[in-house]
């Protein structure tokens, strides 16, 4: 009885590793897509609010707001604030992100990529600005 019980327990293992191997993989490919989504709409969203005449340090100030949300477990107010900048800049919101509403966990990881994008384009827009400032 006793090589039995041994006799399936790797191939219980080989299952379990097997599992566990796609499922990250669906995992990355969930977080690999809302990368894309978050990529494809923050830069043209920033460059119409900047459009807009918008200072970087107002868009520093929506910046920190939607951390400060984030780091403070809000991410439903920092995603429907997303929203609302979708609005201010007079774009229609994707059907895309709307469609990450549905879960807590795309909303959260959605955000976090959105934030991170944010802080790369005002920093391109800030050294932008600086390159203008300096007499050639």
């Amino acid at each position: 009885m006793r090589s039995i019980i041994y006799g399936c327990l790797p191939e219980q293992k080989e299952r379990e590793e097997l599992f566990m191997k796609k499922t990250r993989k669906a995992v990355s490919n969930v977080n690999n897509a809302v990368n894309l989504i978050s990529g494809a709409y923050t830069l043209p969203l920033i460059d119409k609010l900047f459009s807009n005449n918008q200072r970087i340090e107002d868009m520093d100030d929506i910046y920190f707001s939607i951390t400060a949300l984030v780091d403070t477990d809000r991410i439903s107010e920092a995603f429907h604030m997303i929203r609302g900048l979708f609005g201010i800049a007079g774009m229609e919101y994707p059907q895309e992100i709307s469609q990450l509403e549905r879960s807590e966990g795309l909303q959260e990881s959605f955000v976090s990529e959105f934030i991170f994008d944010f802080y790369d384009v005002i920093e391109d827009k800030r050294l932008e600005t600086e390159e203008q400032e300096i007499p050639v």
